[in-house]
C-alpha cells in the first residue's frame, strides 16, 4: 500500500533557501528531497519522521537502507506492515479514539490523508504520546504562545517538547489488544515520551506482549499498577532481532499485587525490547496501567564504539590521557578502542570503572597490522565491578593496538574508561 507522505507545501515554507535556487514545483521539491535532502536531515513533512523511523525499526537499518531507501519503504510498506511513522500519528489509535472516523470505515491511507489535511487542524488525536489539547492545557507557556494552534503545538513538541520531557498525553489505552506472542506485541516505536497504557490481562488473554526501542543507552523505568488481583512484570531484550524470545533473553521479573505494583530499573543499550503483563494464574483477571519511561545515558564518545576492530573507535596516535564514557550492554556487548603508539617504548596504563555490573577489559596489540586480531596477539586484562576499578599498566613498544570492553549476554552498564600512554 504506497501513499504520498512527502508534504511540498511543509518543504517549501520550510526551506526557503530552494526558491531561491529556482527549486519550486512539487515535482522538483520531491525530487529534491529524495536525491538530496533526506540525506541532508531535512523534514518533508509535519508528523512522519525519518530518524525516527529508523530508530523504531531496527531491521531496516540492520539491512543496510539508507535514508532515500527507508523514505521509500516508509511510503510504500510502513501502513501495511503497521509501522509507526512518527510521534505524533499512527493510524489504527487515530481511527480507535475518533469514532466519527471509525465509522466511516477509512483506510489507513486515508486516515492519513485525513489527519494531514484536517485532523492535526481540528485538534484531533492520533498517537498515545501526544493529545495537542491536553500539551497545550499542561503548558502554559505554550498556551500563551499558540492559543489553540494545534499546528504549531505539535511543531512544538517533535522538534522540542517530547526532549523537555513535557506532558504530553494522558493515560490511554492501547489501539488494540496487545498481543499473547512477540510476534503480535503491541508496537510503541522508539521509546521517546513516556506513555502509561491502560488494559486487561485475564482468562480468556493471560499475556500483554509490548515491544518498543531504545535508540540510545538507556535508563528505563517500567511501572505496572492499578492491580486488581495478582500480575507478572517481564522484560526481555531481543538480542538478534528476531521477534522472537530465546533463553538468555529475560533480563528481569517482577510480581505485583493490588498493594504493590511491579517495577524494573535498570540500565539498557540501545536495542529492542518486549515487555510482558501476565496474570497471576490460569483464574487470575485484573485491569492494569503500564508506565514506560526512559531517560538517555551520557556518553562521550563521538559515536558509539564498534564491536570488532574494523570498526573500533579510533584515537589514533595515544600520547597522554584520553577519557571515554560509555555503555555496553544486551545487543552491544562490545566497544572497540584502536589506538598507535609512536615511540619505541612506552609506559602504558588503562583504568575502567563506574560501572553498576561486571565488565572486562582486554588489550591487543596488533604486531601484523592487519586490523584484525590474531592468535597470540592478546597482551592483558582486567576486570571491573560496581566496588573495585579495574587497572593494569606495562610497557608497550610503537605499534598499533586495540582495547575491547566486553559483558556477557545481559549485563547492561555504563563505564568509564581512562588511557594514558608517557614515555
Amino acid at each position: 500500500m504506497a501513499i504520498n507522505l512527502f508534504d511540498a507545501n511543509f518543504y517549501r515554507t520550510l526551506y526557503p533557501d530552494l526558491t531561491r535556487a529556482g527549486i519550486t514545483t512539487d515535482d522538483q521539491l520531491r525530487q529534491h528531497f529524495v536525491n538530496a535532502g533526506a540525506n541532508e536531515g531535512r523534514q518533508f513533512s509535519r508528523f512522519a519522521d525519518l530518524n525516527y523511523y529508523a530508530a523504531s525499526y531496527l531491521d531496516l537499518t540492520k539491512a543496510g537502507l539508507t535514508k532515500p531507501q527507508l523514505f521509500s519503504h516508509m511510503e510504500t510498506f510502513s501502513l501495511g506492515e503497521k509501522r509507526r511513522q512518527g510521534l505524533v500519528f499512527n493510524a489504527s489509535y487515530y481511527a480507535a479514539v475518533n469514532p466519527d472516523l471509525k465509522q466511516a470505515n477509512l483506510t489507513d491511507e486515508q486516515l492519513t490523508q485525513h489527519y494531514q489535511s484536517n485532523g492535526l487542524r481540528e485538534g484531533r488525536t492520533a498517537s498515545e504520546f501526544f493529545n495537542p489539547r491536553v500539551y497545550l492545557d499542561a503548558n502554559a507557556d505554550l498556551r500563551a504562545a499558540f492559543g489553540n494552534n494545534f499546528e504549531s503545538a505539535e511543531q512544538h513538541f517533535v522538534n522540542y517538547g517530547y526532549r523537555e520531557g513535557r506532558i504530553a498525553a494522558t493515560p490511554v489505552a492501547p489501539a488494540s489488544d496487545p498481543g499473547n506472542i512477540t510476534n503480535v506485541s503491541y508496537d510503541l516505536g522508539s521509546l521517546r515520551t513516556r506513555p502509561t497504557l491502560n488494559d486487561f490481562v485475564g482468562t480468556p488473554d493471560p499475556e500483554d506482549y509490548y515491544s518498543f526501542n531504545l535508540d540510545r543507552p538507556s535508563n528505563l523505568n517500567l511501572t505496572l499498577n492499578g492491580l486488581s488481583n495478582n500480575a507478572t512484570l517481564k522484560l526481555f531484550a531481543d538480542v538478534n532481532l528476531n521477534n522472537a524470545i530465546e533463553p538468555g533473553e529475560e533480563l528481569n521479573s517482577v510480581s505485583g499485587s493490588s498493594s504493590n505494583p511491579a517495577s524494573i530499573n535498570r540500565n539498557l543499550a540501545q536495542g529492542r525490547y518486549y515487555v510482558d503483563v501476565v496474570t497471576g494464574s490460569p483464574t487470575t483477571n485484573t485491569s492494569y496501567s503500564l508506565s514506560l519511561a526512559a531517560t538517555t545515558i551520557p556518553t562521550t564518545t563521538a559515536s558509539d564504539p564498534g564491536n570488532e576492530p574494523g570498526t573500533a573507535l579510533n584515537i589514533d596516535v595515544l600520547a597522554g590521557t584520553r577519557n571515554y564514557q560509555d555503555f555496553v550492554g544486551t545487543v552491544d556487548r562490545q566497544d572497540f578502542y584502536r589506538f598507535v603508539l609512536n615511540n619505541t617504548l612506552n609506559n602504558f596504563n588503562l583504568s575502567v570503572g563506574g560501572v553498576n555490573d561486571p565488565l572486562v577489559a582486554n588489550v591487543y596489540g596488533d604486531s601484523n597490522n592487519n586490523g584484525i586480531l590474531d592468535p597470540g596477539e592478546f597482551l592483558a586484562s582486567t576486570t571491573a565491578t560496581s566496588s573495585s576499578v579495574g587497572s593494569l599498566a606495562r610497557s608497550l613498544g610503537a605499534g598499533t593496538y586495540f582495547v575491547e570492553i566486553a559483558t556477557s549476554r545481559i549485563i547492561n552498564t555504563s563505564y568509564n574508561l581512562t588511557l594514558t600512554a608517557t614515555t
